[in-house]
């Protein structure tokens, strides 16, 4: 397996594979990339419910929700721990795309996210508010070739004085795109779905 963590968080060149490389690609993976650092290949390493953590080639680890970054290690600035990432109405709405449900989702959310670096003891505690929309559909070509229509789930909130507009690009029950600002350190992380999982093809 290539040492995608170094190439990508400790600023190497970043990584793209092709069309075909991906279909080789042994293991379900996303592409992970930040405003400061390159593109990285990060395997899917196991699934609890709809969370999904993935590694890189290093000691580097994020834990997803339909795309959304909620804890990690070995990565200073990055989400740490998200409270309260059970209301999050992203999970509606990505359901009630699939499943084509008139179900009412909320479209408010207030977390508390951890940042910072454990060992360093430094660490700070952010309250972030956002409201959510569905809205428009687009065309996507995921990074295994196949041409996709998704909606796109906007997020709009604020950290403090920072404020954020996250997008999500949702399709079939899954997330293939996620643009959303995690910390000031980090700024916006993309993750992009690079091979999926079989278990969210079903």
């Amino acid at each position: 397996m290539m040492d995608t963590a170094e190439t990508a968080f400790f600023g190497h060149k970043g990584v793209e594979l092709s069309v075909e490389e991906v279909a080789d690609y042994p293991y379900a993976a996303a592409y992970v990339r930040t405003d400061n650092f390159p593109q990285v290949v990060a395997v899917l390493d196991r699934v609890s419910g709809e969370q999904r953590v993935y590694k890189t080639g290093g000691n580097e680890a994020i834990a997803t929700r339909f795309g959304r970054v909620l804890t990690s290690s070995g990565i200073p600035g990055m989400t740490l721990f998200t409270r309260n990432w059970q209301a999050d109405p992203l999970n509606c709405h990505v359901q009630q795309l699939s499943h084509k449900t008139n179900e009412a989702c909320a479209t408010d959310w207030q977390r508390e996210v951890i940042t910072g670096n454990y060992g360093e003891n430094d660490i700070h505690l952010d309250t972030l508010n956002s409201s959510f929309s569905l809205g428009e559909k687009r065309d996507y070509t995921h990074p295994d070739g196949t041409e996709l229509e998704v909606t796109v789930i906007h997020e709009a909130g604020k950290a403090d004085e920072v404020e954020f507009r996250n997008e999500f690009y949702a399709v079939n029950g899954r997330v293939v795109y996620a643009h959303q600002w995690v910390s000031p350190a980090i700024g916006y992380v993309t993750w992009r779905e690079m091979k999926p999982f079989d278990g969210d093809l079903k």
